[in-house]
């Protein structure tokens, strides 16, 4: 049976699995990267989730990397860098010692969070039968994934695990892997955090100022072109110009800082659009902020006009915070909206529609609100942190007993 129609009640229990694959299982978590984006969290969280269920566990980021940054080594937990990018035989080779160092500290498996490394990854063990390789696919571009290279290497690959139906169908369209092999392991948060009860919301938005007259309509994401905070800049500028002398006051509020490392004037710009279209004090830039749970409570409602998209943790962050989403058509974001429950579905890079949807929602606070509640019950039934780690822990039993199968055959 494949692991993306198991029910929580189905998987094997979580104390099993722990006490079986603590003694079975040393996993290596590979992610060289220097953004802090859905991937890199996820597999952070994973990390720590994974080391505090008794799993042996080892991550190989970037020195210096947020990833770095954020994990700290604990008990079961064991953090190991690489000093620069892997690109060119340098970097290839530094990454191949450092995967040999950790097949010999004995682990047998691997699980990378990147597909663009596996052409680099999966040579170094092609006949290390004993060691499995699990591969997460956080985008739906299979652009990077193109070539017959690639779909050859991916033979490789032990399992896929996806975080939707969407892209569950792309990957068994694309690789010859059974469906047994390629499962939905959904993104999972933690609702102790995220609870509307446990902040302070007023706070939060009297320091954007804004009161409870006001509508704050607020994105959270990585500053660039593709993430469309150019596209709520110009829905903005068209509520402004329709509504400026009638309440509510609408403040729009987004949250993020450009990449890490990264040379770009895509932040001036976004300002410079605000003073053309008169917004200023309309439109907050907030930079980086941690508490994100805060954040989406402050929000009224909460957009992802991006052009090209992962699952949208960030959106069901905010729906675990009862706060309604409008989101761009994309393969995943029907999955996430459901049939307009939660939220509004626009078409990317659209000011028009996007504006079209906002209008709809402030018009219609009982609306809101529902949309808000259904919100947070979805995710609370479907997007569970703690399922996601055992649904993980199961996916890795899998793969280590067909790797002790094929170990013993050959």
């Amino acid at each position: 049976m494949d692991s993306s129609t198991l029910s929580h009640e189905t998987l094997p229990s979580l104390e099993g699995l722990r006490e079986k694959l603590g003694r079975e299982v040393s996993v290596l978590l590979i992610v060289l990267s220097h953004s802090w984006g859905p991937a890199e969290q996820v597999a952070a969280n994973d990390a720590r989730d994974l080391a505090s269920a008794g799993i042996r566990t080892r991550v190989l980021c970037l020195s210096g990397s947020p990833l770095h940054q954020f994990l700290k080594p604990e008990a079961g937990l064991e953090i190991e860098v690489l000093q620069e990018r892997v690109s060119g035989l340098r970097g290839w080779l530094s990454l191949r010692d450092a995967v040999k160092d950790e097949l010999l500290r004995g682990v047998n498996l691997i699980h990378l969070h990147q597909p663009v490394l596996l052409p680099l990854v999966a040579p170094l063990i092609w006949r290390r039968k004993e060691v499995g390789l699990v591969l997460t696919r956080h985008a739906q571009d299979l652009q990077e994934e193109q070539g017959p290279w690639f779909r050859f290497l991916s033979r490789r690959v032990d399992y896929f695990m996806v975080t939707s139906q969407t892209s569950r169908r792309q990957v068994l369209a694309q690789y010859p892997h059974r469906e047994s092999q390629v499962g939905v392991v959904t993104l999972g948060l933690d609702f102790d955090r995220f609870d509307p009860e446990k902040v302070d919301a007023g706070k939060q938005r009297a320091a954007w100022g804004a009161d409870d007259s006001t509508i704050v309509i607020g994105m959270v994401g990585r500053i660039d072109p593709t993430k469309g905070q150019a596209t709520l800049i110009r829905a903005a500028a068209g509520l402004h110009r329709k509504g400026e002398d009638h309440k509510p006051d609408l403040k729009f509020v987004i949250v993020g800082e450009e990449s890490l490392g990264r040379v770009s004037s895509y932040l001036e710009d976004l300002s410079e659009m605000v003073r053309q279209f008169r917004l200023d004090g309309k439109v907050h830039f907030a930079g980086y902020m941690e508490e994100l749970p805060a954040v989406m409570s402050a929000f009224d409602l909460f957009v992802m006009p991006s052009r090209r998209e992962t699952f949208g943790l960030v959106a069901l962050e905010a729906m675990a915070m009862e706060c309604p989403i409008v989101l761009s058509q994309g393969e995943n974001a029907a999955e996430i909206v459901g049939k307009e429950e939660f939220g509004l579905l626009i078409r990317a890079d659209d000011a028009f529609d996007l504006q079209r949807a906002l209008k709809h929602l402030l018009a219609d606070e009982a609306l809101r609100k529902k949309m808000g509640k259904r919100a947070r019950s979805h995710v609370k039934r479907n997007y569970d942190r703690r399922v996601r780690l055992l649904r993980t822990l199961d996916v890795y039993d899998r793969v280590v007993e067909r790797r002790r199968i094929l170990a013993r055959n050959t």
